[in-house]
């Protein structure tokens, strides 16, 4: 199945492929245009307001950073935060330097912070070492500061990543019962799995959204592991219609965790 997770040799070997196609590919929609996640920038938008009432500015981090228009999304706020952008590959650097205050390509291990509100939209399950990604942005991260996750939520029963479109319809279910006996041992053990997928369908087909999400990312991962650290809270998105809802709401991770004092 090729499931495992990062402390797995596979895992290197995962990394370069993925980081030699990111800096190959002119195609991938996070070199193409500015993002617009509104409705999940609203909760960062607020915690940096609620950080104002008794701080001068707010020192911010988005991390896997893309094409950002967080900037520009912030608006009258914009004057008081020190924006700090982050990311893997140099496409965007020229772009993100009139964006940020501050731009950094590279590994997010290379950052020192400290940060008050630190934000991903849509980059967590992208990484390949989501448990040590989680400890840096917990080291980087102010007691009291906010934290805001937006992801896919792959601990869904039976709901597999795009990672896995090259599979047959009976591996896939080989996949899923394993992946539901798998969050099982997580919740019985209180110990979060991070799974990683290292054969992931953009090594085998044509790049479609997601076929890249090589972590099959968890919110039972998130609960176990911000146990015991500070407060994490689940995020509703607002919607037009019940299915969009449910893609929004159910099939997604949209969370803030508060570390402790």
């Amino acid at each position: 199945m090729n499931l495992t997770n990062e402390t797995s040799p596979q895992v290197p070997i995962l990394r370069q492929r993925m980081d030699a196609f990111y800096a190959a590919s002119n195609d991938y929609l996070a070199f193409q245009q500015p993002s617009h996640n509104t409705q999940e920038w609203a909760y960062v938008k607020e915690a940096i307001r609620q950080h104002l009432q008794g701080h001068p500015t707010c020192r911010v981090l988005e991390f896997g950073t893309g094409r950002t228009g967080f900037a520009a999304d912030l608006g009258e706020l914009r004057s008081a935060v020190r924006f700090t952008v982050q990311d893997v590959t140099p496409f965007n650097e020229d772009y993100l330097r009139g964006q940020a205050d501050e731009v950094y390509i590279g590994e997010i291990g290379g950052l020192h912070g400290p940060y008050d509100v630190i934000f991903s939209t849509f980059v967590y399950e992208h990484v390949s070492d989501p448990k040590r990604t989680l400890e840096k942005l917990l080291d980087l991260l102010v007691p009291q500061g906010s934290l805001f996750l937006f992801c896919p939520r792959y601990d869904v029963p039976f709901y597999l990543s795009h990672s896995a479109d090259h599979y047959g319809s009976m591996r896939r279910l080989a996949v899923a019962v394993y992946l539901s006996w798998r969050r099982l041992v997580t919740l019985l053990t209180r110990q979060p799995a991070f799974i990683v997928h290292c054969d992931p369908a953009l090594l085998h087909m044509e790049w479609q959204i997601d076929r890249d999400a090589i972590h099959w990312a968890s919110l039972i991962d998130l609960q176990m592991f911000f146990r015991n650290r500070g407060r994490l809270r689940k995020l509703p998105i607002h919607s037009g219609s019940v299915k969009d809802w449910c893609v929004k709401n159910f099939l997604r991770i949209n969370v803030r965790f508060d570390r402790a004092a």
